[in-house]
C-alpha cells in the first residue's frame, strides 16, 4: 500500500494532478526513496539522469554553468517540489546540477519504471499534464537520420509569400482558360472545358507541393536544409540535404529584402549563418527573429553543457589525485584465440571470398573503417556499348563457326578456333579491366580521415586523396534522378578548405552522409576531449604541486607551510 504522504505529494505535482487515486497508487508503487549526503550531487549538468525527483526534506541547490564558464545558483528546490519531468519523456542531458546542501531525502521515479507503467497502461499518457515545451517536442516530426539523443526543435517551410511569384503564371493561365471556356463551352462541351481548366489547377498544386518539399529543420545539434525537386511537377526528382552543426556557427544575421517582410507586417526574411566553414543562406523563412533566438539559445546551451562536463571531469580528476575518491580500477581486456577451421569451414571461406570478389558489397565494415564502393550503375555507365557489342559479335562468330556459315566456312578450322579463342581472351581481359577498374575505386571512412582511393588494374596507377575529419566544413548529398531514387544511389559532396571531395554513385547516399557527419562530430569531440584533458592535467598537476609544497608529501607531512 502506497504511503499516504507520497500519494498526497504526487497528487500535488503538475504532471500527475489529473490522475485519480488508483492511478496515483500505480505511480507510487514504482517510486523509491533516495537520500543524499551534504555535498553529494543528485545529477550533474550535461549528464544524462533519466528520472523524476521529488524533494521530501533537506536543502537541494540547483546550479548552472553559463556559456562563459561561471557557475551560478539558479534556486533552491522546495520540499514537495519535483524536478525532471522532461527526463521522463526526452533524452536530453540535464541543464542544471542538483547538489545537496544538507542531508536530503526524496522520492525518485526512474524513466525505466515509468516506461514500464506506460506500457501496462497506455491510456495513462493522455491523463498526464505535460509541460508545453515537452508536448511540443513530442509532437515534432521524427526523421530517420536523427541521432538517438537528437531532438527536433523546429521544422520550418518557407513563408507563403515566396509562393506568389511561382503561382502567378498558373493563376493567369487559369483566368485565361476560364474566360475562353466560358465562351466556347457551347461548342466544346462541359468535359473538354473542365479538362482545360484542370491543367492550370494541376500546375498550381504542383508548385505548392514543391514549396512544401523545401524544408528547414533545427535540431538540438544542427541545422538541416532538405530540398526536393520534381520532374514534370509530379514525379520525385533530385534531392539535396545540407547540414550545419550548431557548434560551428559563429553568427546569425537576418536580411529583410522588402518592406512587406517587416515583423509588423508579414514577418519573414533570409537568415545567413556564418560558420567556420563559410556562409550559408536560408531564404524566405517565417519569423526569422524567433528562429535566430532558438539557434542562439541552443548554441549557448551546448556551450554551457560542454563547460559543465569539463568542470565535472576536472573535479573528478582532482578528487582522485588528492585521494578523496579511489581511482577506477582498470579492467584488462580478455582475448581468446579463434578456434581452428574445419575442412568444410575452409571451403566455405574460399567460396565466400570468391563471391565477395565477384559481387563486392557497396558498404563494408573492416574494423573501425567503413569502405564504400560505387554503385553498379557506375559500372554499367563506364562499360558503355563497346563491350556488349563486342560480346555479341564474338557470340555471333561462334554461331557462324558451329554452323559453317559463309564466309566463316572458307577459313581454315584451326585459324577459326585460334581466332575465336584469342578474341575471347581479349574480350575477357577487356571486361575484367572494366570490372576491376570499377571495383578498385573505394571511399574509405576511418575514425579520423576520409580517403578517396582510385586505382587502375595491375597497379598501373593509384591516386589517393585524404581529408582530416576535423577540417570538413559540411557534407551534402544529392539524389540526381528518378532512377537514382529507385536504385537508391546518389552523390555525396564533402566540402573541405582547398577543394571538395566528391563521392560519386554511392549506394544509400543518405546513410553515407549521416555516417560521415556522425564520425566527423565524434572526431571533433575526441579532439576537444583530448585538449580538455591536457588542460585538466595541467591544472591538477599545479594544484597537486601546491598541495605538496603546502602540506608535504603524502603520509609525511611537514611542508614548509605547516608548523611542526
Amino acid at each position: 500500500m502506497a504511503d499516504e504522504e507520497l500519494l498526497a505529494v504526487l497528487a500535488a505535482q503538475p504532471l500527475f494532478r489529473r490522475l485519480d487515486p488508483e492511478e496515483l497508487a500505480q505511480v507510487a508503487a514504482r517510486v523509491r526513496i533516495k537520500t543524499l549526503a551534504p555535498g553529494e550531487e543528485l545529477f550533474i549538468e550535461g549528464e544524462m539522469f533519466p528520472a523524476y525527483f521529488i524533494l521530501r526534506s533537506g536543502r537541494l541547490a540547483l546550479l548552472r554553468i553559463d556559456a562563459d564558464g561561471v557557475e551560478r545558483l539558479v534556486r533552491h528546490l522546495q520540499p514537495g517540489e519535483g524536478i525532471g519531468a522532461h527526463a521522463l519523456f526526452l533524452n536530453d542531458p540535464r541543464d542544471v546540477t542538483a547538489m545537496a546542501i544538507t542531508r536530503v531525502e526524496g522520492w525518485l521515479l526512474e524513466k525505466s519504471e515509468f516506461d514500464a507503467l506506460l506500457a501496462e497502461r497506455p491510456d495513462l499518457i493522455h491523463r498526464l499534464e505535460l509541460p508545453p515545451d515537452v508536448e511540443a517536442r513530442l509532437r515534432a516530426p521524427r526523421f530517420p537520420w536523427l541521432e538517438p539523443e537528437e531532438q527536433v526543435l523546429a521544422a520550418i517551410h518557407r513563408h507563403w509569400f515566396s509562393l506568389i511569384p511561382v503561382l502567378l503564371p498558373p493563376l493567369v493561365l487559369l483566368l485565361v482558360f476560364i474566360v475562353l471556356t466560358t465562351f466556347l463551352v457551347a461548342e466544346l462541351g462541359w468535359w473538354p472545358a473542365l479538362f482545360l481548366n484542370a491543367i492550370p489547377l494541376v500546375l498550381l498544386g504542383a508548385q505548392v507541393w514543391n514549396w512544401w518539399d523545401d524544408q528547414y529543420i533545427l535540431t538540438t545539434r544542427r541545422i538541416v536544409h532538405i530540398e526536393r525537386e520534381r520532374w514534370l511537377y509530379v514525379f520525385p526528382g533530385p534531392e539535396t540535404r545540407q547540414d550545419m552543426p550548431l557548434d560551428q556557427i559563429q553568427e546569425v544575421q537576418i536580411l529583410r529584402r522588402t518592406p512587406l517582410a517587416s515583423p509588423y507586417l508579414l514577418d519573414f526574411g533570409d537568415i545567413e549563418v556564418e560558420a567556420f566553414s563559410g556562409r550559408i543562406a536560408f531564404s524566405n523563412l517565417p519569423q526569422p527573429d524567433e528562429i535566430r533566438r532558438l539557434i542562439y539559445e541552443q548554441i549557448d546551451r551546448l556551450r554551457a553543457l560542454q563547460q559543465a562536463r569539463q568542470r565535472y571531469r576536472l573535479q573528478q580528476e582532482l578528487r582522485h589525485r588528492l585521494g578523496l575518491t579511489p581511482a577506477p580500477a582498470e579492467v584488462a581486456p580478455g582475448s581468446s584465440p579463434p578456434p581452428p577451421l574445419s575442412l568444410v569451414g575452409r571451403i566455405w571461406l574460399i567460396v565466400r571470398a570468391v563471391a565477395r570478389y565477384l559481387f563486392p558489397p557497396l558498404r563494408e565494415t573492416v574494423g573501425d573503417r567503413v569502405i564504400y564502393r560505387k554503385h553498379w550503375v557506375a559500372l554499367f555507365r563506364s562499360i558503355g556499348l563497346g563491350p556488349p557489342v563486342a560480346l555479341g559479335l564474338w557470340i555471333l562468330g561462334w554461331v557462324l563457326h558451329a554452323h559453317h556459315v559463309w564466309p566463316i566456312d572458307r577459313i581454315e578450322p584451326g585459324i577459326r578456333w585460334g581466332g575465336l579463342i584469342l578474341s575471347g581472351m581479349l574480350l575477357g581481359i577487356w571486361w575484367w579491366w572494366r570490372y576491376e577498374n570499377w571495383r578498385n575505386d573505394e571511399y574509405i571512412l576511418t575514425p579520423s580521415q576520409l580517403i578517396l582511393s582510385q586505382r587502375l588494374p595491375m597497379l598501373m596507377r593509384e591516386e589517393t586523396q585524404t581529408a582530416n575529419l576535423a577540417r570538413i566544413q559540411s557534407v551534402e548529398y544529392t539524389i540526381p534522378s528518378i532512377l537514382a531514387r529507385l536504385l537508391n544511389y546518389g552523390h555525396v559532396l564533402v566540402r573541405v578548405p582547398g577543394g571538395d571531395f566528391r563521392l560519386q554513385y554511392v549506394g544509400n547516399p543518405r546513410q553515407v552522409q549521416q555516417e560521415i557527419t556522425r564520425r566527423m562530430e565524434a572526431y571533433r569531440r575526441r579532439l576537444q576531449e583530448e585538449e580538455a584533458a591536457r588542460q585538466r592535467r595541467h591544472v591538477v598537476d599545479t594544484i597537486a604541486a601546491y598541495d605538496r609544497l603546502r602540506f608535504g608529501p603524502p603520509g609525511v607531512g611537514g611542508g614548509p607551510g605547516v608548523s611542526p
